[in-house]
């Protein structure tokens, strides 16, 4: 009996491994919206399409990305803070959190400012907007919250971003 089971698992192991293709090479584009190397991605086009109300209602927010070592933001997110400034303006009690994140390219205290300076940027364009600004809180985390440990360009480009969530809480409850 042990002569014909080890023979057979051998058999099945070698068969599990014949019909393997080799890796898929992934294009850029494939990989900043792969959900494996940044799962922040992964919606982040279904999200896009929202309206203000459908944004709100949902509290999925599309990430906003900015310019390597820059606090420019690409263009594609003027359009969702946009967005995002008329439901502030719909309604007085809506608050927005901002949080901001950077790569882990240069020193913790330059990501520090960085982040800090990107969501300060979010911010005074919503501002610009007619958004109070009583009604905005940021915070900068730096490199600290990584969303991808990938150090290649497109890795990095996933940890360059700006989060937001909506809350009706008063500021005193939130934190």
């Amino acid at each position: 009996m042990k002569k014909l089971i080890f023979p057979l698992i051998a058999l099945l192991l070698l068969g599990a491994c014949v019909g393997r293709d080799k890796p898929y090479k992934y294009n850029k584009e494939e990989l900043l919206t792969n959900s494996a190397l940044c799962p922040t991605k992964k919606n982040e086009k279904k999200w896009a399409k929202q309206t203000p109300r459908e944004m709100f209602e949902s509290n999925n927010i599309p990430s906003i990305e900015f310019e390597f070592d820059s606090t420019v933001m690409k263009h594609h997110s003027y359009e969702i803070l946009d967005k995002v400034a008329e439901v502030l303006n719909t309604d007085n009690r809506i608050k927005l959190v901002i949080e901001g994140y950077s790569d882990q390219v240069g020193s913790d205290e330059y990501n520090d400012w960085l982040s800090g300076a990107r969501t300060s940027a979010v911010k005074n364009y919503l501002v610009s907007r007619g958004v109070p600004s009583e009604s905005i809180k940021t915070f900068g985390h730096g490199s600290r919250k990584l969303v991808t440990a990938v150090d290649t360009p497109e890795g990095r480009a996933c940890n360059r971003r700006i989060t937001m969530r909506f809350t009706t809480r008063t500021w005193k409850s939130v934190f």
